[in-house]
Protein backbone atom coordinates (compact mmCIF):
# COMPACT_ATOMS: atom_id res chain seq x y z
CA UNK A 1 0.00 0.00 0.00
CA UNK A 2 1.11 3.42 -0.92
CA UNK A 3 0.54 6.83 1.19
CA UNK A 4 0.49 10.01 -0.51
CA UNK A 5 1.01 12.55 1.59
CA UNK A 6 -0.16 16.53 0.88
CA UNK A 7 1.32 19.52 1.83
CA UNK A 8 -0.78 22.49 1.61
CA UNK A 9 1.06 25.67 1.99
CA UNK A 10 -0.07 28.12 5.01
CA UNK A 11 2.17 30.69 5.65
CA UNK A 12 2.78 31.73 9.36
CA UNK A 13 0.84 35.27 8.21
CA UNK A 14 -2.28 33.10 6.87
CA UNK A 15 -2.33 31.25 10.42
CA UNK A 16 -1.95 34.19 12.46
CA UNK A 17 -5.31 35.84 10.33
CA UNK A 18 -7.32 32.22 10.54
CA UNK A 19 -6.33 32.70 14.21
CA UNK A 20 -7.50 36.55 15.29
CA UNK A 21 -10.31 36.17 12.89
CA UNK A 22 -11.64 33.04 14.96
CA UNK A 23 -10.93 35.26 18.47
CA UNK A 24 -12.93 37.90 16.45
CA UNK A 25 -15.71 35.72 16.04
CA UNK A 26 -16.09 34.44 19.17
CA UNK A 27 -15.31 37.63 20.87
CA UNK A 28 -18.53 39.15 18.84
CA UNK A 29 -20.83 36.41 20.02
CA UNK A 30 -19.84 36.69 23.71
CA UNK A 31 -20.96 40.31 23.18
CA UNK A 32 -18.07 42.65 23.57
CA UNK A 33 -17.94 45.56 21.89
CA UNK A 34 -16.23 46.81 18.73
CA UNK A 35 -12.37 47.74 20.13
CA UNK A 36 -12.12 44.83 22.33
CA UNK A 37 -12.56 42.38 19.48
CA UNK A 38 -10.55 44.02 17.40
CA UNK A 39 -7.55 44.15 20.53
CA UNK A 40 -8.09 40.60 21.03
CA UNK A 41 -7.94 39.51 17.59
CA UNK A 42 -4.82 41.38 17.59
CA UNK A 43 -2.80 39.75 20.50
CA UNK A 44 -4.11 36.53 19.25
CA UNK A 45 -2.20 37.51 15.40
CA UNK A 46 0.63 38.82 17.41
CA UNK A 47 1.21 35.74 19.03
CA UNK A 48 1.44 33.48 16.36
CA UNK A 49 3.42 35.99 14.38
CA UNK A 50 6.09 35.95 16.79
CA UNK A 51 6.19 32.02 17.12
CA UNK A 52 5.43 32.10 21.02
CA UNK A 53 1.93 29.77 20.10
CA UNK A 54 0.56 27.65 17.71
CA UNK A 55 -2.95 29.54 15.77
CA UNK A 56 -4.74 26.31 17.85
CA UNK A 57 -3.58 27.28 21.05
CA UNK A 58 -3.54 30.87 20.98
CA UNK A 59 -7.33 31.08 19.99
CA UNK A 60 -7.86 28.67 22.82
CA UNK A 61 -5.99 30.69 25.03
CA UNK A 62 -8.11 34.53 24.13
CA UNK A 63 -11.42 32.80 24.45
CA UNK A 64 -10.67 31.33 27.50
CA UNK A 65 -9.51 34.68 28.30
CA UNK A 66 -12.60 36.52 27.02
CA UNK A 67 -15.09 33.94 28.61
CA UNK A 68 -13.18 34.75 32.02
CA UNK A 69 -13.99 38.12 31.90
CA UNK A 70 -17.44 37.99 30.59
CA UNK A 71 -18.34 36.49 33.45
CA UNK A 72 -20.67 38.48 36.12
CA UNK A 73 -18.65 38.47 39.30
CA UNK A 74 -21.50 40.18 41.31
CA UNK A 75 -19.09 43.12 42.33
CA UNK A 76 -21.39 44.59 44.68
CA UNK A 77 -19.91 43.19 48.04
CA UNK A 78 -18.95 45.86 50.51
Amino acid sequence: MSAVILQFPTSTAARANGAGLAVAIAAKRMGYRPHHIARAAALARREVLDGHKSAARAVADMTRDLSYGARNRGGDAA
